[in-house]
């Protein structure tokens, strides 16, 4: 991405992600912009927004349909995107706003890799150590398996990584043998 490109969006979350902050509709729009990024990835929308074959409108029309279904505020920042013809932009104007909005408020979506799923309990249990660990709040736990593992676990928060895995435990004592 070149940095004018990087200015636009920027021009845009930014306003964006102050305005649910002063308004305190952090939680609603976390969770529209996570719904809407899934959506995306999963529909690989990225690629179809970045075509130049595809009309403009019909790029607008297809950002269009996401309005239905998030909050007022979230609406109406789509309607400001399909108004300055910023469709094509739209993924990455949605992941930069929730980078930032991970910032500002220092809550951040946490992924934990583990062997065999974890219990309710055992997340509940986990949520204390990795707040204070990360210097973090958790807003939501996404949960991976790797059977590569073995056993334990890995956490990863904003850029940040806890392994407590038996396989990372046997890498180290293998260091340690040599």
């Amino acid at each position: 991405m070149d940095k004018k490109t990087a200015k636009v969006i920027e021009k845009y979350s930014m306003p964006f992600v102050q305005l649910v902050i002063e308004k305190g509709e952090e939680d609603q729009i976390f969770a529209d912009l996570s719904q809407i990024k899934q959506v995306a990835e999963e529909t690989d929308l990225p690629s179809f927004l970045a075509q130049v074959a595809v009309d403009e409108s019909d790029k607008e029309k297809t950002v269009g349909f996401f309005q239905d279904s998030v909050s007022p505020l979230m609406q109406n920042f789509i309607q400001v995107l399909i108004y300055n013809h910023r469709a094509n932009l739209f993924y990455d104007i949605v992941v930069d706003c929730l980078s930032r909005l991970e910032k500002e408020t220092n809550r951040f979506e946490v992924t934990i890799s583990s062997a065999h799923p974890l219990t309710n309990e055992q997340k509940e249990r986990l949520i204390p150590l990795i707040e204070k660990k990360m210097a973090l709040k958790v807003r939501s736990i996404k949960e991976q398996f790797d059977e590569s593992l073995i056993g334990g676990f890995v956490i990863f928060a904003n850029h940040k990584t806890i392994d407590v895995s038996i396989k990372q435990q046997l890498k180290v004592v293998k260091e340690n043998l040599k």
